[in-house]
Formats: C-alpha cells, structure tokens, sequence
C-alpha cells in the first residue's frame, strides 16, 4: 500500500469552513467514482508543519494499491466531470507539496488517526532495529510509513495514532508532533 499526501494551505482571503467544505465535497466526489487503485482517501487540518512554512494547513491522504494507480488518481483528479469540484479547492490555494510513502506496519488505512509523529533518523544508521523498538513501547500507534525515494517535503517517517500517541525516540532521533483533525466522513 501506498499513501499519496498533498499538504496545502489556503490563500489568506478565502474562509476556513468554505474551504474546508469544497475539500470534503472532492475527496466525496473522488470516493463517489474512485479511480483504479484508489483504495480510499481522507483529508485533515492540521496544526503547523515545517513545509508548510510553519503554518498550519491541510493534508490529504490518498491511499493507492501501486505506484500504478498514481498516473489514474492524478487523471481522475483533474477529469472534465471533476473540474468544479476539483477547482472549487485548487482556485482557493495558495501553495501546496506532495508526498509518496510506503505502508511499514500496522493499519494501512489509519484515517482515524488524529495525531502524527514525523521523524528523521540518524544519518548513516539502519532504521529497522530503531523503529520497531520505538513502536514496541509505543503507546496509541496505528501505523507507520516511510517516504518513498525522497519524494516530498515531509520527514522520512510519518507514525500515525490515535489521541495517546506517545513514542519514546532513541538517541539522534528527531521527531515533531502533528495534531490533526479528520474532515468529514
């Protein structure tokens, strides 16, 4: 499994709950006629993140069976039928990145999630031995992911979980937490 993730951020004259509406309306709109591949999708407002340019914004998650069904989410995202729907968020946006990460363990669809750690490692070590006993005595875990060929703006790992989320981060490790809340259903 893979998660597509869009953080964006609105222009600073359009409305919070107007934008927030025409994000639900797509992501319904998408799940309403998914795309080969798409196996579900969620979006949130979350508080500041560093690529955000330390704002606070929102992040999509689209979760994909293969790197395949990339190239029918971005056609099926910007298709003719789709274009108010898909406008009605894009026309109110002032900026946006895009991520590719790759389910480690855990859920493979944690929409619940309402909290994020995002973590970099230590340069030159492997990551495995550190992470899996970082989730062992991990409490609120749901899942975990890594970034995928280094592409997007967002740190090598994301751990996704529920409001307790707490992980014990070993030496050299570097983490930020995210709180996040779902939009819609």
């Amino acid at each position: 499994m893979l998660a597509y993730l869009f953080w964006h951020v609105p222009r600073a004259d359009v409305d919070r709950r107007d934008y927030e509406s025409a994000l639900v309306g797509f992501h319904a709109d998408l799940r309403a006629s998914p795309p080969t591949g798409l196996e579900g999708s969620a979006t949130y407002r979350t508080s500041e993140l560093p690529w955000l340019d330390g704002r606070a914004g929102y992040e999509d998650w689209c979760f994909v069976a293969s790197s395949a069904a990339l190239d029918t989410l971005n056609q099926a995202a910007v298709k003719p039928e789709r274009w108010d729907v898909h406008a009605a968020v894009a026309s109110r946006t002032e900026f946006g990145h895009g991520g590719l990460y790759y389910h480690l363990r855990g859920d493979a669809k944690p929409v619940a999630g309402s909290r994020v750690l995002w973590l970099k490692r230590p340069r030159g070590i492997r990551y495995e031995q550190s992470l899996d006993a970082m989730i062992g005595a991990a409490k609120g875990v749901l899942s975990c992911w890594r970034k995928m060929m280094v592409l997007g703006p967002g740190d090598e790992f994301a751990i996704v979980g529920d409001a307790s989320l707490d992980v014990p981060l070993p030496e050299g490790w570097q983490g930020r937490m995210v709180e996040r809340t779902r939009l819609g259903a």
